[in-house]
This record gives C-alpha cells, sequence and structure tokens, in this order.
C-alpha cells in the first residue's frame, strides 16, 4: 500500500517484508470481504479505493460522481466536503444541546420556570438550534447547486 518501488538491476521492485519482489504495472490487488459494514482505518482508507457491493444505485450514483466532480472541478469537490463535515459538526452540536437540555432537565428541582440558568440554557439552545437550522438550509441549497 505504501508503494515504495525501487529500480534493482533495471527492474522496478518492491519490497515486501523481507523479500524483494518484481513489480508489474498490470498488478491489481483487490481484498473482499464478508462483513456488511467493514471498517478500515484512516490510514488504510486514504491509500485505496473501496467498493461497497451492498450500497444502492443512488449512493453509487453519488459515489460516482463525487469522482468524476474532484478529477474535473476540484474545487467544487472541496465545496462539497467542507459541507459534509459542516453538516456532521451541526448534527454534533444538536446531540450536544439536546444532552445539556435533558440534563438541566433531570437536574432541575421544583418549577423549572423558577430555575434561572435553565432558563438561560433553554434560550440560548433555542439560539443556537435556530441558527444551525439556518446554516442546514444554505448548505442543502448549496448542495443541491453542486
Amino acid at each position: 500500500l505504501l508503494k515504495q518501488f525501487f529500480k534493482s538491476a533495471g527492474v522496478l521492485s518492491v519490497r515486501l517484508g523481507d523479500a524483494t519482489v518484481e513489480y508489474n504495472k498490470d498488478f491489481k490487488f483487490y481484498i473482499t470481504t464478508k462483513l456488511r459494514n467493514p471498517h478500515y482505518l484512516p490510514e488504510v482508507s486514504v491509500k485505496v479505493t473501496c467498493l461497497n457491493f451492498m450500497i444502492t444505485p443512488e449512493g453509487l450514483e453519488d459515489q460516482l460522481l463525487g469522482i468524476v466532480v474532484a478529477k474535473e472541478r476540484p474545487e467544487l469537490q472541496e465545496e462539497k466536503e467542507g459541507l459534509v463535515l459542516e453538516a456532521a459538526e451541526n448534527k454534533k452540536q444538536l446531540q450536544d444541546i439536546e444532552n445539556r437540555i435533558l440534563q438541566v432537565l433531570s437536574e432541575s428541582e421544583g418549577n423549572i420556570l423558577d430555575d434561572q440558568t435553565a432558563i438561560d440554557i433553554l434560550s440560548s439552545s433555542k439560539k443556537i438550534s435556530d441558527d444551525i437550522a439556518r446554516k442546514q438550509k444554505i448548505a442543502e441549497a448549496a448542495s443541491e447547486r453542486l
């Protein structure tokens, strides 16, 4: 996977463990698994192309479109990747907000309207949630454009 090729006696070679093996440029390495959703380390995932044969036609279309866009218009692909990362961050923030609200509600004793910190947390959570919803709408519009 590291593709550490070198010339040895005029022949392209690669080191596998302790052995030096002649390398053929037409060589393809395929790995299969019976796992439904295999997880590979990021170091491996970056160096290989993973094909998911359990994918839906729409998912395959999105993947192929992503590959084509990355080759022909890399700036659009970078923007799309940024949108995906932003959407994941927004989802994480919403989950954190939900957890914080549930914690405040569970720790609250008596009438929640009398607890000023709970009211402050709920109002700030509402503002953050509205901001995230607005960002998501913008991201969806941008995603449709891409």
